[in-house]
Parts: structure tokens; sequence; C-alpha cells
């Protein structure tokens, strides 16, 4: 911190000039044990952060993340897309708030997965304030055949159709600043459950349909209409911070949707609320 010392000077006597002192030697500061002490750092909102540190630690729990997504691909063989998470770190190197800015993963189970990798691990310590850190990653398409891409309108449409969830969503929005930008995966509902999700375990067989920690978001007891669609799995990216408070509401009150039928294999839209 840089120190500014205003000198002034005073006259002496009627309009006589003080006589020039002779100069004094610098005040050197120092603490009891004689040695001077650190320079003061002014906390703001937002400190600085080691980049090059932060990346290394990302690289480190690449395996970790890995994981979470291979738990998803057990339940849905074509699980792939891209997302960036937003990750807050306070001084002590620890995660205060995380959540997806953007992601087409299309399941919210491998997305708080993935935060609870990052929310459990130690960070680079900022300095001067907390800090924010952003990073993008992703995973491509396997050998499975793709979702058939839908366009949104399918969705809207259906939503246009069913007061009750738009209430549900409106009610997990009431109050905040912020948008919702959903990716699904779409399967067709014939009014059996194992015949509904069928199509996404044929990499790993029933194996796939077991052993994911935690609540699934593939709900197997909602009954929209028989012969048309639901949703297999929902992921939320959110653009605010409040927003992705209320994600978890946002995917509960989607999952009863009634949609048209995918036809005979799964489909995957995104839209924004």
């Amino acid at each position: 911190m840089a120190h500014v010392v205003v000198l002034c000077t005073a006259a002496c006597g009627a309009g006589a000039e003080a006589p020039p002192k002779s100069p004094e030697p610098p005040v050197e500061i120092t603490s009891a044990h004689g040695v001077a002490p650190p320079a003061p750092v002014i906390y703001q909102e937002l400190g600085s952060i080691d980049e090059g540190a932060v990346e290394r630690v990302f690289r480190v729990l690449e395996n970790k993340t890995e994981a979470c997504h291979e738990q998803g691909r057990d339940r849905i063989d074509y699980l792939a897309g891209d997302a960036k998470v937003f990750l807050r770190i306070d001084a002590n190197g620890k995660v205060t708030s995380s959540y997806f800015e953007e992601s087409t993963l299309g399941d919210r189970e491998v997305e708080k997965c993935i935060l609870n990798v990052f929310g459990a691990s130690s960070w680079p310590k900022p300095q001067g304030g907390e800090a924010e850190v952003r990073h993008s990653f992703g995973w491509g398409p396997g050998d499975e055949r793709k979702p058939t891409p839908w366009w949104p309108e399918k969705v809207t449409s259906a939503l246009a159709g069913a007061p009750s969830v738009r209430k549900a969503i409106n009610l997990c929005k009431a109050g905040i600043v912020g948008s919702f930008h959903v990716t699904a995966y779409v399967v067709p509902d014939v009014g059996n459950a194992d015949e509904a999700v069928h199509a996404s375990v044929g990499r790993r067989g029933k194996r796939g349909m077991q052993g994911t920690r935690g609540k699934s978001t593939t709900k197997t007891t909602a009954q929209p209409t028989a012969g048309s669609g639901r949703f297999q799995a929902l992921g939320i990216g959110a653009s605010t911070k409040q927003a992705a408070e209320r994600v978890d509401c946002i995917v509960d009150a989607l999952q009863g949707l009634g949609l048209p039928s995918p036809g005979s294999y799964p489909a995957k839209v995104s839209f924004t609320l």
C-alpha cells in the first residue's frame, strides 16, 4: 500500500520564514521482535487467485468428475454435452457457492455429483478477497446412437397445455432474477417404466439402471398419457446464483409434464425458462 504524507509549512512571526531544519533520518517501523511487519492487505469483494494452480486442481479432479459422468452413463447410454461451472472460493481455499452457468449434459444427478466433487476439494487461497472461477469441460458422444434432436417448441407447446406445471414453475421462479436453460432427454411412455427407459441401457444392460448415489432425476412414477413422451432426465444451467438455488425446484416441476412421443428412440431437447 502506498502511504501519502502531506507536509505543510507555516510562517514564523510576522512574515518571517522558519529556518531550514536538518533532514531527519527515516523512521523504520519494527515489531516487538525487531522485524518489519508485513505489508497490509486490503480485502475487497473479489481478490486474485493463481490461475495456474487452479487449473492444476481441475486436472487432479478429472478422474472424479469422469466417475460422475460414468455413473450417469450407467443410466443413460448417450449422456454427453458441454458445461461451464462457476465457483466462488473464500480466503481459506474453500468453495462457498457453485453452480452450472451452462450445461447441455441433460442430467441433474451428474451435475450435482460434479459440484460435490468441486465443493469437497481444497483450492488455492485467493489474495485480497474471495475469488470467482469459471471452468468449461464436457464429454462427446460415444459409439451409441445419438438421441433424436428436438425443437424446443415441442416442450413449450406442451407447457402451454399444462397449467399445473406452469404454476409450479412460476412458484419456483418467484422473486428471483435469472433464467434457466434446460437440456433434457425424452423417452416414449408406453405405460411400463422399464420399457420406457429400455432404449437408454443398451451399452450396459440392466446394470445401467442401478448403482447411482443420490436421488435420480429419472422418475418412473410419472404417468403422462399412454403413448406419449416424458422426460427421462433433465439438467439445467442457471444465469445467476439466485436462479441456481431454484434449479432442483424447476427439475421437480417439469418431471410430470406430458410430452409428444419421440417415436421409437429417445430425443434430446434444450429450452429456456
